[in-house]
């Protein structure tokens, strides 16, 4: 018997984008923290879709702890430092 998949969003960051199409659903990249099946939280970058119903959908993600996160900053911050001296 399959396991029921669980999650508890534990923290909602901010979107980064959001748009909507033309029958009414909304689609929206979120920043969260999320604990799966009652694991440790994560960091959850991903795609939710809200169907004009109101019924709400997971898109594909991808996942970061807290370590993976300092360092995903990190490169971004070296990326925009690199920008900063090609301009």
């Amino acid at each position: 018997m399959a396991r029921e998949f669980r999650y508890d969003l534990q923290q909602h960051f901010d979107d980064l984008s959001s748009a909507t199409s033309s029958t009414g659903n909304v689609y929206t990249k979120e920043v969260n923290l999320i604990s799966y099946n009652d694991a440790d939280p994560v960091y959850d970058i991903r795609t939710w879709t809200t169907m004009a119903s109101g019924e709400r959908r997971m898109g594909k993600d991808i996942t970061l702890n807290i370590d993976e996160l300092k360092a995903l900053k990190a490169l971004l911050n070296e990326m925009e430092d690199l920008q900063d001296e090609q301009s």
